[in-house]
């Protein structure tokens, strides 16, 4: 006869832990697919061939990724995201400031979608 295990109880800090670390694995998969797009597009310019597609994409996934990865990460602190003496604060302001800034994202998918059709 076998002797059936006692089900484990799993605490609640342990399922806040597991979704914390799915949170950063995929914030980091994001982040390196950014900085990868990043160098691909300045590859092209030091190569002397044409990369205002690659830059335009690159900008644009890359600040998307920045914003999507802080609004997560102030969600994830709670109202202790808002407050400015915790990092998450600012990182969030700066993140929105690089969607606006160089040229805004609408113009960028203007420039990428204009490149694919050429």
């Amino acid at each position: 006869r076998r002797r059936r295990r006692a089900p484990v109880r799993r605490r609640p800090q342990d399922r806040c832990h597991r979704c914390c670390c799915a949170h950063r694995s995929r914030f980091a998969a994001a982040i390196d697919a950014s900085r990868l797009l990043t160098w691909y597009a300045a590859s092209r310019c030091d190569h002397g061939l044409s990369f205002a597609r690659e830059a335009a994409q690159a900008k644009l996934f890359a600040s998307d990724t920045a914003m999507w990865v802080t609004t997560d990460a102030v969600q994830i602190h709670g109202g202790y995201g808002y407050i400015k003496e915790y990092m998450v604060e600012k990182l969030m302001r700066d993140a929105k400031l690089t969607q606006i800034y160089e040229g805004t994202n609408q113009v960028n998918r203007i420039v990428a979608g204009g490149a694919l059709m050429r």
